[in-house]
């Protein structure tokens, strides 16, 4: 899941630190979840970020 934000992340030209601003989450924390140190983080962060990347959440779970 961590790196499916990160592609997405990328995708739309964000650096961690602003996807972070923008979705309101600490930058440290979005940078752990990319990198695979929560397996699962509260499923309303990652509607947050998924909101916040324009993305449906199913997409970030990688049901899709």
């Amino acid at each position: 899941m961590g790196r499916k934000i990160a592609e997405f992340r990328r995708a739309k030209n964000l650096t961690q630190k602003e996807l972070a601003e923008k979705s309101g989450i600490s930058k440290s924390y979005l940078k752990k979840i990319e990198e695979g140190h929560y397996k699962r983080p509260h499923v309303k962060t990652l509607a947050i970020i998924a909101d916040t990347l324009e993305v449906e959440l199913k997409k970030l779970l990688g049901e899709e």
